[in-house]
């Protein structure tokens, strides 16, 4: 079971471009049963990335929606110490059921606000993204 600001890995899920990507970490933003389109959905959860050189990580930095996470922004298990980026503006549904996931650490309190904040403000500006592609049947189960 994962609860909000868990971090869990996901084995395999369908991205942009109903693309299917393998082993990413998500922050988790909720943990409650609903509906969207129809779908059942018990998790809502941000992608996130990490950065493989500085010219990146400045080119990923400049856009609003994405937000950069450290070491000191939470606890890893598995201590993966990569500086990375949370993709705020992509809001991924997934069924626990037809997920193959499981937690490896938890971002701390501060890091949990900033996304909820930032997530609010992109709403109000018509720029969040819903993949709700893993709740469908072509999902893609481990």
């Amino acid at each position: 079971m994962c609860k909000i600001g868990d971090i869990i890995a996901v084995q395999k899920f369908i991205g942009d471009g109903n693309r299917e990507v393998g082993n990413h970490y998500f922050v988790v933003l909720s943990d409650v049963n609903g509906k969207i389109e129809g779908l059942n959905f018990d998790i809502v959860a941000n992608v996130m990335s990490s950065f493989h050189t500085d010219s990146q990580r400045n080119k990923k930095l400049k856009y609003q929606a994405n937000l950069e996470i450290t070491e000191k922004d939470g606890v890893i298990n598995n201590h993966n110490l990569k500086k990375g980026y949370i993709k705020v503006e992509q809001l991924f549904y997934f069924d626990k059921l037809k997920t193959n996931y499981f937690v490896v650490g938890q971002v701390d309190g501060d890091v949990l606000i900033k996304i909820l904040q930032l997530i609010e403000y992109l709403d109000t500006k018509g720029k969040l993204k819903q993949n709700i592609e893993n709740l469908k049947d072509v999902n893609i189960t481990c």
